[in-house]
């Protein structure tokens, strides 16, 4: 009986933390890539909240523009990809998934590494998400 009851509480814990939402907020660009449905990945430095034990397939998303606005678009996560350089990670995923306005894949680092604030010659690990917009 007490090991039912334990295990009870672990999925109770469980499924209310996969019910919580993961809060992404998104600059003007990014926001309305995605609510013109041309952006479909969205790509950050891995860690903190941003890894496989807070993101994955299934997860509830919100895009916010910004931290204050009200503006937010909401999906599901459907897919996830961690890489240690972000040319790495335009090897498994489309640039154009990402960085939708960019002419090359060149130009897709470029504009990933000015939105994320990764200065020029640094690599760093990251992490990418495919989110797939409510209806």
């Amino acid at each position: 009986m007490l090991g039912n009851i334990i295990t009870m509480l672990i999925s109770e814990k469980n499924s209310s933390q996969a019910g919580a939402r993961a809060f992404v907020p998104l600059a003007a660009a990014p926001f309305h890539w995605f609510e013109g449905g041309h952006k479909k990945w969205e790509l950050r430095k891995y860690g903190r909240q941003y890894t496989e034990r807070h993101i994955w397939p299934g997860k509830r998303v919100e895009l916010r523009h910004g931290y204050r606005s009200g503006r937010s678009l909401w999906g599901n996560v459907t897919d996830t990809y961690s890489a240690p350089t972000m040319s790495e990670f335009f090897t498994e995923v489309d640039y154009k998934a990402v960085i939708p306005n960019a002419a090359s894949r060149d130009e897709a680092c470029r504009i990933a590494k000015q939105i994320l604030n990764i200065p020029e010659g640094v690599e760093v690990a990251l992490f990418g998400f495919r989110v797939e917009l409510d209806k």
